[in-house]
């Protein structure tokens, strides 16, 4: 059996939120922010299924909220789901947010922080993304919530690849 993480597809959607709604994880907001999802397949025999989602929702151009990370349970969920933040993580660096926001009932908090997160409380978390449709739907509920800062390390650098202009 081999494992591929890809971009979802428009095609992607009712599979996504059929992992969202049987982890018992919000839909709200899904179908707007589709191309900001990674899709977890297994396939095996040449058959695809899918295993796992997580989701990016870009706000104001410079927040990003982690959403949906969803992994079905089996053998190979706790390092398929870490290998899913790493490679989620990694995505995140090739866009322009600065921070990356996210909400956890899980028992994964240490694993954030351990990847670079930050536990703050959410009343310190930017009005644009306290309003997003994913915090809106866990506002009423017991959540950790965490932040990572990214630095910037694309090309151009607009401040000093601007030599002569």
């Amino acid at each position: 059996m081999s494992i591929v993480i890809r971009k979802a597809e428009q095609t992607d959607l009712e599979t996504i939120q059929g992992l969202l709604l049987g982890a018992g994880v919000s839909t709200r907001g899904v179908e707007g922010q589709l191309e900001g999802f990674l899709l977890v397949e297994a396939e095996d025999g040449g058959q695809k299924t899918a295993v796992g989602t997580v989701g990016l929702e870009i706000i104001d151009g410079k927040y990003g909220v982690m959403r949906s990370l969803v992994i079905k349970k089996g053998a190979n969920t706790a390092h398929l789901g870490a290998e899913l933040i790493r490679l989620f993580v990694a995505y995140v660096e090739t866009t322009e947010i600065q921070q990356l926001y996210l909400l956890t009932q899980s028992t994964a908090t240490p694993l954030f922080i351990h990847i670079g997160f930050s536990t703050i409380h959410r009343d310190q978390v930017p009005e644009a993304v306290a309003q997003s449709p994913h915090f809106l739907a866990y506002k009423n509920q017991e959540a950790v919530c965490l932040v990572k800062t990214y630095t910037s390390t694309s090309y151009p650098h607009p401040h000093v690849d601007s030599v002569n202009k």
